[in-house]
């Protein structure tokens, strides 16, 4: 099995690093005793569902540095790979970090913070020597450090993004969940011709009115060009989902055909598009 320890100074990015090493499919544990990780591995190595785990491990857990070169060795003996994923930043930015989220230095005391992260960088000295990966985070955002974890294992395939379609009316307010909103009161509405009023734009009547007007054609075109365009540069990036909210005035006829054709285009070209309509059967 193939094993990956996140450690570092605290507040340099671990819990970042571990969550993309569990969206590139390792079984992800945070702080877990060393002196667990041997029978953690076992109980993991004996179900084939598991082949790679990711553990992030620090100065909270007070076993590590004591343990830690005799667990390594009982790994090693088992035929496990052991991988070292070692993060750190400077004074500077840790200490930013900190007074940003408010939480305490896992060795504060409530004194200076400036003292306590030397004494880490101190007591973590020995384990850095030993690494695969010693990573600055500094000068690094939270997508960009996600892409220098998913560069050190290439080797895995990210896993595909989540593509979630909806319709809704403008008049019944904006989803608050979407990552992109799309206009699409500006075409032709079915709303206002007879015997198409009280129909959706899954019926296929609806759609055969809005599939004979060319500007209808031209912006599903371009708006599945657009979105061709970006989905994998989204997933290269690391992002897990998105949601693309396609609006019309009431959330019936317009807004509910564009998205449905574009599910068609989505799907054609490889994706697996959820669709759903907010509000085609509101009143």
């Amino acid at each position: 099995m193939r094993l990956v320890i996140v450690t570092g100074l605290s507040g340099a990015g671990k819990t970042v690093a571990l969550h993309a090493l569990e969206d590139l499919g390792f079984f992800a544990v945070d702080n877990l005793p060393v002196p667990l990780m041997a029978g953690f591995a076992a109980l993991l190595m004996s179900n084939p569902d598991y082949p790679e785990a990711a553990i992030a491990i620090d100065i909270r857990n007070a076993d590590f540095l004591s343990h830690w070169q005799g667990v390594k060795a009982q790994l090693l003996r088992m035929n496990h790979t052991v991988e070292i994923l070692f993060l750190e930043a400077s004074d500077a930015a840790i200490v930013a970090r900190y007074q940003a989220s408010r939480r305490p230095h896992p060795l504060s005391d409530g004194d200076q913070l400036l003292p306590t992260i030397a004494d880490e960088r101190a007591l973590l000295e020995e384990l850095r020597k030993d690494v695969n990966w010693l990573v600055d985070t500094t000068d690094l955002t939270t997508h960009e450090l996600r892409g220098r974890v998913f560069s050190f294992f290439s080797d895995f395939e990210l896993p595909p993004l989540r593509v979630h379609l909806i319709s809704f009316g403008f008049s019944k307010g904006l989803p608050m969940n979407a990552d992109m909103v799309v206009d699409a009161r500006f075409l032709p509405n079915p709303y206002f011709v007879q015997g198409l009023s009280d129909l959706l734009g899954t019926d296929p009547p609806v759609q055969a009115f809005l599939e004979n007007h060319t500007e209808v054609r031209d912006f599903v075109d371009k708006l599945a060009d657009l979105v061709l365009y970006l989905l994998p540069r989204y997933r290269s990036e690391g992002k897990a989902y998105f949601t693309l909210a396609i609006g019309c005035t009431g959330g019936r006829h317009r807004s509910v055909y564009v998205a449905e054709a574009l599910q068609k285009r989505l799907t054609a070209a490889g994706f697996e598009p959820r669709v759903s309509h907010r509000d085609a059967q509101g009143t």
